[in-house]
């Protein structure tokens, strides 16, 4: 395997993180993103790198050959992400999430790329029939009338075109699907995730707000561990689908508790109507993973979000 990687979607919060770790492992990365999501202060302290290159491109235009000179492995992160674009934009996610899969692993083909990492994630698995979910659970898309699946769409679209472009071109594939990661560089905005939203909420608002009933559990993985699982799916795995992420549970309301604890603020809420097709339940079953690899996620839920936590405060200089 060659030194040399591209990362699209690097400007991002697992973009950033994994770009910053493969170069600290010798590899030279060409990283692009087009900043809808992506913030250049995520990858600010990589720019003085040499074995770094960013380029503002946006993934729906067909990629240039010269993007690819000398690359041979490629990490596919680019996407719209956020649990309320996908109501809102739903167009959108799906041509960006599906066009620019497609133009990446075309270009890839075209420039004898050697292995395709592709970020998919865990809303394929719709509203889980089984808990824990391993990766033969069945792909499922309840109805095409809710707005929310655009994501789950294109993320299970991009699945089969890697598998469809891998098995006739001799492409080298790994499909991760990521479950909820959190930690330090993440959008606190509503169009964010649950981590950095109530983390905003709780250090910076007067009113405390949940979502739903607050029953509905997940699994919360930090951002170290899913770099290192990723990373070393990567050097010793090729042609594999798996779930990446964290197996322990807890519902949403202890979540926000624990969050409440952390910061010494009295644990007051008030619960706001539930988004439309909001799975109960979404716990991964890592034993795949696991067992390829032989790492399991080492870093607690508590100590994650203390660590996240702290990034947060000095960004915003709340003491």
């Amino acid at each position: 395997m060659g030194d040399k990687v591209l990362v699209t979607g690097v400007a991002g919060f697992l973009g950033s993180f994994l770009a910053e770790r493969l170069i600290e492992e010798g590899y030279y990365v060409v990283g692009i993103d087009n900043l809808f999501r992506g913030k250049m202060q995520n990858i600010q302290h990589l720019l003085s790198i040499k074995k770094f290159e960013f380029y503002d491109y946006d993934v729906r235009r067909p990629l240039p050959t010269w993007l690819f000179d000398d690359v041979e492995v490629i990490f596919h992160y680019a996407a719209i992400n956020g649990t309320r674009h996908f109501y809102e934009r739903p167009v959108e996610v799906l041509t960006v999430n599906v066009e620019g899969t497609l133009n990446v692993l075309r270009a890839s083909i075209e420039n004898g790329v050697r292995k395709f990492v592709f970020a998919s994630s865990s809303e394929v698995y719709g509203d889980p029939q089984k808990i824990p979910i391993a990766e033969d659970h069945p792909l499922v898309i309840s109805s095409i009338n809710n707005p929310r699946h655009s994501y789950a769409v294109s993320k299970i679209t991009g699945e089969f075109y890697v598998k469809w472009f891998a098995e006739r071109s001799g492409l080298k594939y790994l499909i991760l699907r990521i479950f909820n990661t959190y930690g330090p560089r993440m959008d606190s905005s509503e169009y964010g995730q649950v981590i950095p939203e109530f983390i905003r909420k709780v250090l910076l608002e007067p009113e405390f707000t949940i979502i739903g009933p607050g029953t509905q559990t997940r699994s919360f993985c930090y951002i170290d561990d899913n770099i290192e699982m990723t990373l070393r799916v990567f050097r010793t795995v090729n042609n594999e689908v798996l779930n990446i992420g964290n197996d322990e549970e807890i519902s949403i309301l202890d979540l926000a508790r624990i969050l409440h604890e952390i910061v010494g603020r009295d644990f007051k809420y008030r619960l706001l109507p539930p988004r439309e097709g909001d799975p109960a339940r979404r716990i991964p079953d890592i034993k795949k993973v696991v067992s390829l690899t032989g790492y399991h996620p080492k870093i607690s839920l508590r100590e994650g979000l203390m660590k996240t936590i702290e990034w947060y405060k000095k960004m915003w200089g709340v003491k």
